[in-house]
């Protein structure tokens, strides 16, 4: 039994042996020693200086922003070559820049960042300070850098989007009288008054705000255009009519305001 048993360990111990063709030994080697490379490759590309960004492609119109600011804002973010580079981080920092409203950041290869900027478009000066854009948003950038001739916008905080609608409104209906706003003024109930460039206040209150001011237009061209330097206010806030405060003069004292 034990003689048996031995013979029939030494027939079948050679059938457990898988013998390795030297194809398969290749495979294997060819295997490790590109993981090798490729993980080499891979930690030699983060390197900063592996393809280093050497230039700057500003794409857009620029009025406030310049190349010299997007190089600055990129010099801080880069902490990586061209495949290391953090493009969400660039085009955050880009878009924290005062003037930026919107920016787009690719690669070029082999070393170039493209930047692509679109500008803020101001409106308006808030009164407590900073601009507001033409989607209704208070930024903040140096005071230096503000355009001139804007119209001041007075209103309670959060308010500045209702403003900027009413104000693009108004601005075309007041284009036919050859006039503009110089100051938009929202109290805290939303009632509306507007400061005219010819320095005629034109009180709205809060309801129907449209339809007066459309009234408003009729009215002065019809019969206040040729009063204009007698005219200090007027009060549209009347359902079939209006009110004129005069300016103070020997010809009108006495008839009140």
């Amino acid at each position: 039994m034990s003689a048996r048993a031995n013979n029939q360990a030494v027939y079948m111990h050679p059938k457990t042996l898988m013998p390795v063709s030297s194809t398969t030994l290749w495979r294997v080697v060819l295997f490790f020693v590109s993981a090798t490379l490729l993980a080499w490759a891979g930690y030699e590309l983060q390197k900063p200086d592996t393809l280093p960004i050497q230039k700057i492609h500003a794409v857009g119109t620029f009025n406030k922003v310049d190349e010299a600011m997007l190089r600055s804002v990129v010099a801080k973010t880069l902490d990586g070559g061209y495949f290391a580079v953090n493009v969400v981080e660039v085009q955050q920092a880009v878009e924290d820049l005062p003037w930026v409203h919107l920016a787009n950041v690719s690669r070029i290869w082999p070393d170039t960042l493209s930047i692509s900027v679109v500008e803020e478009q101001a409106v308006a000066v808030w009164a407590k300070g900073g601009l507001v854009s033409n989607q209704g948003v208070l930024f903040l950038p140096k005071q230096t850098s503000y355009p001139v001739a804007l119209p001041v916008f007075d209103g309670p905080i959060g308010m500045q989007r209702n403003m900027t609608e009413f104000y693009l409104y108004a601005k075309k209906i007041l284009k036919v009288l050859g006039v503009s706003i110089s100051r938009l003024h929202f109290d805290s109930r939303g009632a509306i008054k507007i400061q005219l460039s010819n320095d005629i206040d034109v009180l709205l209150g809060r309801e129907k705000t449209h339809s007066r001011l459309e009234r408003f237009v009729r009215v002065y061209k019809k019969a206040l255009a040729k009063k204009v330097t007698e005219i200090a206010s007027i009060d549209m806030r009347y359902s079939n009519g209006l009110a004129v405060g005069w300016r103070k003069s020997d010809k009108h004292m006495g008839r009140g305001n």
